[in-house]
């Protein structure tokens, strides 16, 4: 039973359309031989290099930013100043330094291009991604705000200049760049299309 349930787990590891097509076989294939370290590792490692292969651009390019915006914040000590700042407008009073930079502009513009190439969907399709992309890098910052509400957490270091009734305005703070990201990917996907165009013709005419 261990070692039916040691193989089950081992290939949760590998994508869905990856189990669907192969898993039983895996299966089958450890179930035959004995599970020590070695084979575990391969196992275990392979399974982990298909999902980074087959992620989303999303995903991938989020899970990015959300480390760029963690390492800020821990170097900094957990100097909320690190990665939020006031904002100049009423709505929202803080901005994630990060997620209002021309890098991660680049960086949505990107995910909508590679969203594009990858799907061949609609350039729409390409701004739902860098909504996602977004989502995923700010939820350091939601879920900080949220340990501060509840009281678990207090990320106001000295000289911060986030007050401490400023919880709600952090947690709204990458929400309040979804629409942005929205257009951001979308760019990217009309650049896609266009390079897919250009391509397309290019062949066509080609002898």
């Amino acid at each position: 039973m261990s070692k039916g349930w040691m193989a089950a787990a081992l290939v949760r590891l590998y994508p869905a359309a990856w189990r669907r097509e192969y898993g039983a076989e895996l299966i089958d294939i450890l179930l035959t031989q004995p599970l020590g370290p070695r084979v575990v590792a391969d196992v275990a490692w392979s399974g982990l290099r298909q999902r980074a292969l087959t992620a989303e651009p999303s995903t991938i390019l989020g899970a990015a930013s959300m480390l760029i915006i963690l390492g800020a914040f821990l170097l900094a000590g957990g100097d909320t100043t690190a990665v939020l700042r006031p904002s100049a407008m009423t709505f929202p009073t803080v901005t994630v330094r990060f997620l209002d930079s021309d890098v991660y502009a680049f960086l949505l513009i990107g995910c909508g291009y590679w969203t594009y190439l990858r799907h061949r969907g609609t350039a729409k399709r390409s701004g739902v991604a860098a909504m996602k992309m977004s989502l995923i890098a700010g939820m350091p910052i939601m879920a900080g705000a949220l340990l501060m509400t509840a009281a678990l957490l207090d990320l106001r270091a000295p000289g911060a200049s986030v007050e401490p009734t400023s919880a709600w305005a952090m947690f709204v703070a990458p929400l309040a760049r979804l629409p942005g990201s929205w257009l951001w990917g979308m760019v990217g996907g009309q650049f896609g299309k266009w390079v897919v165009r250009r391509q397309r013709a290019t062949a066509g005419s080609s002898p």
